[in-house]
């Protein structure tokens, strides 16, 4: 059994929300950097894995590995890496739905998925984790940047997804970040932000209230196009046609007896 290192953490309730949220269950994902959290998505998703310790290749039996080392992105001095692209490329599946963003280590930078974005599908999501982090922050923004697409931020990790998000689901997603937020110690807040307590006062009751008033709109427009696509069925049958056929007469009797 490999020693779960601090590169490697679980992914939390709000990045599996969202990516609940962006994909359904049995979805492929991509997800760059393996841990603890790949046993958590295999149990809902197909997952390739791309590492690049090769210690962790095979930790979870049930995600497809891609052993990826890494590699100086250019000949230039002080040149980041990054993943082997030649490996992914060669490995990577033609089809998937999302990608998730969690490696290489902090430490060892992830700016340089920045310089290979076209090894990716473009009409996909992208979830970062740790963009609570200046650096991890920086690459979400460029990346949204260079893709012109939306971006989501929450306190603890970003989406950049294809097209803009329907509120329902932002209001899911928001609610297990704040979850997974109250549970953080003021410690551990402090490293990352000046003030650790909201000037606001966080009311998950109040999400929970936008989030049904939201649903419970959407189960009725969901009716009510059910109900007209009804409609149009019985318009378009061919009981309805033959019964209008026969009555005619008896209809037109009606008007001249009027």
């Amino acid at each position: 059994m490999v020693e779960l290192g601090k590169s490697h953490f679980p992914i939390d309730l709000g990045v599996l929300t969202a990516i609940r949220q962006l994909t359904p269950q049995g979805s492929t994902i991509v997800e760059l950097g393996s841990g603890n959290g790949t046993n958590r998505l295999t149990k809902e998703f197909k997952v390739y894995s791309i590492e690049d310790d090769k210690k962790w290749i095979g930790y979870c039996e049930d995600s497809n590995y891609i052993h990826a080392p890494l590699v100086e992105i250019s000949e230039e001095k002080d040149s980041p890496l990054w993943y082997d692209v030649e490996t992914i490329s060669a490995q990577i599946p033609e089809d998937y739905d999302l990608v998730l963003v969690d490696g290489p280590s902090g430490k060892k930078g992830r700016s340089g998925l920045l310089a290979n974005l076209e090894i990716f599908r473009k009409d996909v999501p992208f979830v970062i984790d740790d963009t609570l982090r200046e650096h991890e922050c920086h690459v979400a923004r460029e990346m949204a940047y260079l893709l012109d697409r939306p971006l989501y931020v929450f306190w603890n990790f970003s989406i950049i997804a294809p097209d803009f998000l329907p509120v329902e689901k932002i209001a899911r997603i928001q609610k297990a970040a704040l979850q997974v937020l109250e549970s953080e110690e003021d410690g551990y807040l402090k490293s990352y932000f000046s003030i650790p307590k909201p000037i606001v006062e966080r009311d998950l009751e109040q999400l929970d209230s936008i989030i049904s008033e939201l649903n419970q709109k959407r189960l009725d427009v969901a009716s009510l196009e059910a109900s007209q696509r009804k409609l149009e069925l019985i318009e378009k049958s061919f009981s309805l046609r033959l019964g209008r056929f026969l009555t005619y007469p008896l209809r037109i009797l009606s008007i001249f007896k009027k």
